[in-house]
């Protein structure tokens, strides 16, 4: 069986709100730009594809659509809201034709991403996608989702299920303690002081924005002195702000510069070599001091002891798929099994289903026949033989768009499903399509990185934060320093570890991104490609020889990935042992509602069940305010039949609030951490479910024309999700600081709330505003989200008194102390080299004159390329320094590509000079290894330099074999028996195609490993350069000459020793693989070297491997050191 197929993605151009220009009072689209977004196969480009395939059968479809990205625009510009707004009315010109908006899915809403199609195909897609039904009025906001669903990424299954839909089910009565947040009665003389403080301050930052005084103005004025300090362990040059202040230097002092006086400071500063205003306290205010409390906040939290929840939805979001389907979906998907959760699309059509022995649930419970939502019964098996493929709820189908007036709720579009099955065929919908599915426990990661709201609502000590990323830093430090050698009591590179590290960092690049939704902007596939090509490059070379763990080029990268993975921590991103899982509500119970039987499932309240998974585990789902979010529930084996096969979905009782607790109203296929980590177990903070029982309201419906979709695109643009959570993090670490999380639970209460409410805007029509009290003090952030979202450290807070921010102070001390690591030279008394440059050089097929001129006609080329070179490091590093919203694509993507450029365009450059790849690898790898020790630019002939390699490839290789099926599993310490190709541990075989044996297991986070000695060759594709060997040499008589000598000795004593032993003496020069140049006495034994920086004497046109058997006499000893000493010497 082959794997599973990739999506077919297509590139369609991308334009920017501000590239849309007005000519001849018409919009365009600008004809020159090259920007593309990736768009994957959905239902609705199959659809789209149908109907220009129908009109124009040889236009491409990647022609007929682009897609506007409009997150740029300023909401306080009415002229740019009116530039949106006309855009959408009336389209967009491009290449001629006119492109009008087309469906949009509520992803693109959240990114403001809007996809234009070409006018004339527009009636008939929608035709298509709608399948002919066009509601006069509606809830546009959940209309426009309904037809978005076609726009997720999505692989067919040539199959369209049988399909009967259900009511939905509600819970009567949940008896629970919860927390409300509720408008409280406002304090009138405090809202006046919260209404007067806010206006305010909106003139105050605007007239900071365009009354600032000019460079030309600053440069004339006295400066104030700057102070060195402390800062993080480190000391940094800071204003002397006493007398005279900048704004943030008022602000601190809860002062502000008066509105009248920012035109003319009163002092300037020079700060990380930028001018900044300063004003004297004469020229600034007092800012009122709000409490924060109920009254300046304008809502209370209010806990209600065994509350009567009513109506509790559970199912909303789920489906179940027979055995039968499931088998069909896991063909065509090209899988090795059927899949237990899929989430499913069709038009209208969008949830998460479970697979489940449909038909033996029937069976065995003498069910002949359901009723559906429609109130029609449906067989089992109908009379067409059809057996029931997929049960799903009416929140599923997503078709409930008919209202009429005067009526509350609305109606179906379809009078039963029979309809709705027969305008699929009219429509040509013939696929069922799969989002995504859940994969099997063992190909899932056993660890997975917290986040930063994970841990700002935990209790989380720093040395629990220490103990969190204790895994991790052990296989830093592991692939870093190795192992110590018990022989010679060396550090040695562990080559097994090295090896499977650089294995999973190609795994990480292949992992498949969350398939729901489009990438926001085409991925940069260079840079991708360019690391996945040197991994795997960087591999070879290990395989031909492990001593290439040593080598300077291949370090700093290893050095440079693993710096990366601690950067991630400094983000939040610390790796626990824990994966992502479906969510799913109890199948039994779902089964019970649909067969029409009293509801009572197989699992209690606080229960859950994934089968192999026992006792309490957390869970965590994204977006995480407060800490009342964390799930706690005991994992219990359940002896049912039904749902023994699900060891990858979380069922979750039906008799408590966890989904309410989670921040979820459905399970369509949402995902939640899963993890039993004790030290994260400890630190849940138990309190009652937060609720709010308006979630489901919704606004009343409008006309479903273009006038409503404009009034809802312009309200999304407004969208304060991000803001409420950054504010709401600055009091979770305010309150870390206070050493309690429950020292904040007003604000972080009321923000959950707001979150909640900014969330489901559009759909209820409310208007949702953060409180001034709350989003005034969250001007600076806490010092953490510096490596979040990039800048400068003075742009956030100093305090680091937090323990996720003493994390990261201390974190990044261990990269600036760790990571400048370098390689010197290797100890020859355990490798036999003195550096890699050895491997990675053949001498023998090149004469030293020949390598001499191509030294010097090549060495000028690479200090034209490390200056380019640095040029654009210096342009990525000014790029990585901004913060992550002033960072474009378009950049980044340009800096990738000058990269690519420069080393195409320096690599022909140096070919045209020596076409021959052995030759010219040994000479970049001199320039690059021995005169300037960059080591990347050799990099570049990587076919010569794989081909010296093989010149000294290790045949007995230490394998390494990643077993996958052990992932996810507790097999610590134990071994793996192989018999016949089959692998057995504990109760588990499965195949293993390695010799018989018994092998010892190593573990990288949570993956297991085999490690084991076999003999064979490294298939690399490598050049085979002839020889340019001829009769010329350099080898002449040297008198009196100075030249040095390596004595590998590791002592002045021991150095001197040797020197003694040669003074006076008549030696030989002995040239070893064209490589080493030795001096040995008459019996051939080695006495001393001559290093490489001596051996080869460029400004001479001297090479001492020309020298083989050449007299040596030691005329003077001049130096000694501990390793070498410098002599006088007549070379004959």
């Amino acid at each position: 069986m082959s794997s599973n197929p990739t999506r077919n993605q297509y590139q369609i151009k991308l334009f920017h709100f501000n590239e849309i220009t007005i000519v001849d009072d018409q919009l365009y689209a600008p004809q020159s730009s090259t920007r593309t977004i990736t768009v994957s196969d959905s239902i609705y480009l199959d659809q789209l594809k149908r109907v220009v395939a129908e009109r124009d059968p040889f236009t491409d479809v990647t022609d007929v659509i682009f897609m506007l990205k409009a997150d740029q625009i300023d909401e306080d510009d009415p002229s740019q809201l009116a530039m949106f707004e006309r855009m959408l009315r009336e389209g967009i010109y491009y290449n001629g034709e006119r492109y009008v908006r087309s469906i949009k899915s509520p992803a693109m809403g959240r990114t403001q991403r809007t996809e234009f199609i070409q006018e004339k195909y527009v009636d008939d897609l929608y035709n298509h996608i709608t399948l002919g039904k066009m509601p006069p009025l509606t809830n546009i906001h959940k209309w426009e989702a309904a037809l978005g669903v076609s726009r997720s990424a999505a692989q067919r299954v040539l199959y369209i299920p049988r399909i009967v839909v259900i009511p939905d089910y509600e819970k009567d009565t949940i008896i629970e303690d919860v927390w409300k947040v509720e408008k409280c009665v406002e304090d009138s003389k405090q809202q006046k002081l919260v209404f007067d403080e806010k206006a305010k301050q909106r003139e105050y930052f605007k007239a900071k924005k365009e009354l600032k005084p000019s460079k030309e103005q600053l440069h004339k004025l006295e400066r104030i002195p700057n102070k060195t300090i402390s800062w993080n362990g480190r000391t940094k040059s800071v204003p002397y702000q006493s007398e005279f202040k900048t704004f943030n230097g008022w602000n601190k002092q809860n002062r502000r510069v008066k509105l009248e006086t920012i035109p003319f400071p009163a002092r300037s500063v020079m700060y990380n070599d930028e001018l900044y205003p300063c004003y004297s306290i004469e020229q600034t205010e007092e800012i009122p001091i709000i409490a924060i409390n109920e009254e300046s906040i304008g809502f209370k939290r209010v806990e209600y002891p065994k509350y009567e929840n009513k109506n509790v939805q559970f199912f909303d979001g789920q489906g179940l798929m027979s055995f039968q389907f499931a088998e069909r979906i896991g063909q065509h998907l090209n899988l090795f099994y059927p899949p237990n959760a899929v989430q499913g699309r069709l038009p209208y059509i969008k949830g998460n289903f479970i697979r489940f022995d449909l038909m033996k649930w029937f069976n065995e419970n003498n069910v002949t026949e359901i009723k559906d939502v429609f109130g029609e019964l449906q067989p089992i098996i109908d009379k067409q033989g059809r057996p029931i493929d997929l049960i799903l709820t009416k929140s599923c189908f997503k078709a409930w768009h008919q209202y009429s007036e005067g009526e509350a709720k609305p109606k179906c579009l379809f009078e039963n499903i029979t309809e709705y099955e027969a305008l699929l065929k009219v429509h040509n919908h013939n696929n069922f399509w799969i989002a995504n599915y859940a994969k099997p426990a063992y190909q899932m990661n056993a660890y997975t990185p917290l986040t930063y709201q994970y841990i700002h609502a935990l209790n989380l000590t720093l040395n629990d934060l220490y103990q969190l990323a204790t895994p991790l830093m052990d296989v830093i430090k592991r692939v870093l320093h190795g192992q110590k050698n018990d022989t010679h009591g060396k550090w040695l590179r562990d080559i097994a570890y090295t090896k499977a590290f650089l294995h999973m960092l190609v795994q990480e690049d292949d992992e498949p991104k969350d398939v729901d939704e489009e990438p926001d902007e085409q991925e940069d596939e260079i840079e991708r490609g360019q690391k996945k090509q040197f991994i795997n490059e960087i591999i070879q070379a290990i395989d031909l020889n492990e001593l290439m763990l040593y080598d300077g080029n291949v370090r700093k990268f290893i050095v440079k990935q693993a710096m990366q993975k601690v950067q991630d921590m400094l983000k939040g991103r610390i790796p626990i042992r824990g994966s992502y899982f479906y969510l799913t509500n109890d199948p039994i119970a779902f089964m019970e509602h649909a067969s029409g039987y009293p509801v009572t499932g197989v699992l209690k309240k606080n229960k859950a069940f994934m089968n192999r998974k026992q006792g309490m585990h957390a869970l965590f789902r994204s977006p995480l305010t407060i800490f009342n979010e964390v799930g706690k529930l005991d994992f219990i084996q359940v002896h049912n039949q039904y749902i023994q096969h699900l060891d990858n979905v979380i069922v979750l009782n039906c008799c408590d609030l966890t989904l309410a607790r989670l921040g979820l109203g459905d399970v369509d296929g949402d995902t939640a951490l899963c993890t039993n980590d004790p030290t994260i177990l400890k630190a849940v903070i138990d309190a009652p479910t937060i609720i709010n029982e308006d979630d489901k309201k919704v606004a009343a419906p409008v006309l479903n024309n273009m006038d409503s979709i404009i009034k809802m695109e312009l309200k999304s643009l407004h969208n304060l999700t991000g803001r409420c959570t950054n504010v709401n993090t600055y009091f979770q670490n305010l309150a870390l600081e206070e050493e309690s999380l429950q020292a904040r639970v007003l604000e972080n209460s009321v923000l959950k709330f707001l979150q909640g409410q900014i969330i489901d805007a559009t759909k209820n029509g409310l208007e949702v505003e953060i409180p001034y009290v709350l989003d005034r003090l969250a001007i600076q952030m806490p010092y953490f989200f510096r490596f979040v979202n990039g800048g400068k450290a003075e742009d956030y807070q100093y305090s680091t008194k937090s323990p996720f921010n003493q994390f990261c102070v201390k974190a990044e001390k261990y990269i600036d102390d760790t990571f400048n690591m370098k390689d010197g030279k290797l100890d020859q008394s355990i490798f036999s080299i003195e550096s890699t440059r050895q491997l990675l050089q053949d001498m023998r097929k090149v004469s030293q004159p020949k390598f001499l001129s191509y030294l010097a006609r090549i060495e000028p080329l690479y200090k034209e390329y490390n200056e380019q070179k640095n040029k654009i490091n210096h342009r990525q590093k000014q790029f990585n320094e901004l913060k992550k919203w002033e960072r474009d694509n378009d950049t980044r993507k340009a800096i990738s590509a000058e990269f690519a450029r420069l080393r195409e365009e320096y690599k022909t450059r140096c070919e045209e000079i020596c076409p021959y790849p052995s030759v010219l690898a040994s000479v970049a790898v001199e320039i690059a290894y021995q005169n300037y020790r960059t080591y990347s630019f050799a990099w570049l002939f990587v076919d010569g330099l794989l081909e010296n390699l093989k010149q000294h490839e290790n045949v007995l290789k230490r394998e390494v074999r990643k077993v996958n099926r052990l992932t996810n599993r507790n097999v610590e310490g134990k071994k793996l028996t192989v018999h016949t190709g089959i692998a057995t541990i504990d109760d588990l075989e499965f195949p293993l195609n390695v010799l018989d044996g018994v092998y010892s297991l190593f573990e990288i986070m949570g993956q297991y490993f085999i490690g084991y000695e076999a003999e064979r060759e490294t298939v690399v594709q490598i050049s085979n350069t002839p020889s340019l060997l001829d009769e010329k040499s350099t080898r002449r008589i040297l008198r009196n000459y100075p030249l040095g000598f390596s004595t590998l000795k590791k002592s002045q004593e021991e150095s001197q020793l040797v020197a003694d032993q040669v003074l006076g003496k008549k030696l030989q020069i002995q040239v070893v693989e064209h490589n080493y140049v030795h001096i040995v006495d008459e019996q051939g034994k080695l006495k001393c070297i001559i290093p490489r920086d001596q051996a080869i004497r460029r400004d001479e046109g001297l090479s001492l491997l020309d020298f083989d058997g050449a007299a040596i006499e030691f005329l003077t000893i001049e130096k000694v050191t501990k390793s070498s000493f410098k002599a006088i010497v007549h070379i004959e």
